[in-house]
């Protein structure tokens, strides 16, 4: 192989190592994507499961306060049945305290239940919207998570293909040549080229000697800069 068709071969492996990374961050960020959306799920499943408990909490106090409510009704009716019976004004007036005091226990839990009631109301409404949202986000999600799983799909053919291409570049190039690339495609993020434009490497503006421009114009022999070490070539001028 003549140092033109190293050259050549140098730049289709570079763009498909540069294919290869953006193709392996591609196959790392869906399965993120995936999981991000599962956890928005979980978390919007968590918010109508506590509304959920927050209501069957409200539904036992409003159970409790009725009790209550039946419970004093009742007291109230055997003290107003003593009232009959009594025998003295003293009797008379300390039943007539007792009615007093429990019609406004009576009343103040009724306006606690009253209050409650509407408590219970508003959340079952909340649990009404969340649910229906929860819905309306799972088929989102359901759709979005199907398209990102095909997405993944074809990442890893494409990455099954890249590969295969690599492998069969990689073994044209000799060892130093390769080692040399692989340590400058670390390097520059990609970046393992250079082109010479009016005697200067465009990777790190140093003047490239006349001799090895004109033979980069030739394509007599690979070169790389000796300023920042990339692999450099010419762009013939129109």
């Amino acid at each position: 192989m003549d140092e033109l068709e190293g050259l050549e071969c140098l730049i289709a492996l570079s763009e498909l190592d540069a294919r290869k990374r953006e193709l392996d961050a591609l196959a790392a960020a869906l399965p993120a994507e995936l999981e991000k959306r599962e956890n928005e799920l979980d978390a919007r499943q968590e918010e109508l499961d506590q509304l959920q408990r927050v209501l069957e909490e409200k539904q036992r106090e409003r159970r409790r306060l009725e009790a209550s409510v039946d419970d004093k009704t009742q007291l109230l009716a055997k003290y107003r049945a003593q009232l009959e019976s009594v025998k003295t004004n003293k009797e008379y007036q300390s039943l007539q305290s007792e009615i007093k005091v429990t019609r406004e226990q009576i009343s103040d839990t009724e306006d606690k239940l009253l209050e409650l009631l509407e408590g219970i109301e508003t959340t079952r409404r909340s649990i009404d919207e969340r649910r229906r949202g929860l819905e309306e986000l799972r088929a989102e999600v359901t759709r979005a998570n199907e398209e990102a799983r095909a997405r993944l799909r074809d990442v890893e053919v494409q990455l099954v293909e890249v590969e295969e291409k690599r492998e069969r570049l990689i073994p044209t190039l000799s060892q130093p040549v390769r080692a040399g690339y692989v340590r400058l495609f670390e390097r520059y993020q990609g970046g393992a080229f250079a082109v010479v434009a009016d005697g200067v490497c465009q990777g790190c503006y140093v003047n490239i000697p006349a001799k090895v421009v004109a033979d980069l114009r030739s394509g007599a022999k690979l070169y790389r800069c000796e300023s920042c070490g990339r692999f450099i070539f010419s762009v013939v001028p129109d």
